[in-house]
């Protein structure tokens, strides 16, 4: 449950809080970062720093409010926490969670289901679990974002 917080806190409050800083805009015409579409949503790639050393948060791309393709979260070290990589026929993210040390901890599923005043961002089906070293260790049965089992 604290994951599920974690990452609800990542992808959707962070951005939005003064503290994180966003480098200024670098690239050229289009391939700038952290741009605005003319509705005023979230477009293009995007990368959110924190703190005075502006350690890297996540980054990732959005299109016309909505968040696209591959996205990476770090830990405050700098080594990743986490990678969701969007589908483009459904609402479907394929989700890896790694240890500090860099081996996966946890892979499954999530959705994003959208309704006219709430967003909702759970994990369903079949996790796999692995230890500290990147070796299986179980599997954990979600269902509308709550564990309701292990294998």
């Amino acid at each position: 449950m604290k994951a599920l917080f974690l990452i609800m806190v990542l992808q959707f409050c962070l951005p939005l809080v003064p503290q994180a800083k966003q480098k200024p805009k670098k690239g050229f015409l289009f391939f700038r970062m952290n741009r605005f579409d003319k509705a005023g949503e979230y477009h293009g790639r995007w990368k959110v720093f924190f703190g005075d050393d502006e350690a890297l948060i996540h980054k990732g791309r959005y299109r016309h409010g909505t968040a696209v393709g591959t996205w990476k979260y770090y830990y405050p070290s700098g080594v990743l926490y986490m990678k969701e990589k969007y589908s483009r026929q459904s609402n479907l993210i394929r989700v890896q969670i790694f240890h500090e040390n860099g081996e996966l901890a946890k892979e499954g599923n999530a959705r994003m289901s959208n309704s006219s005043t709430v967003e909702h961002y759970y994990w369903f089906g079949d996790w796999k679990v692995y230890d500290a070293q990147g070796d299986y260790s179980h599997t954990e049965l979600y269902e509308g974002g709550n564990l309701v089992g292990k294998k």
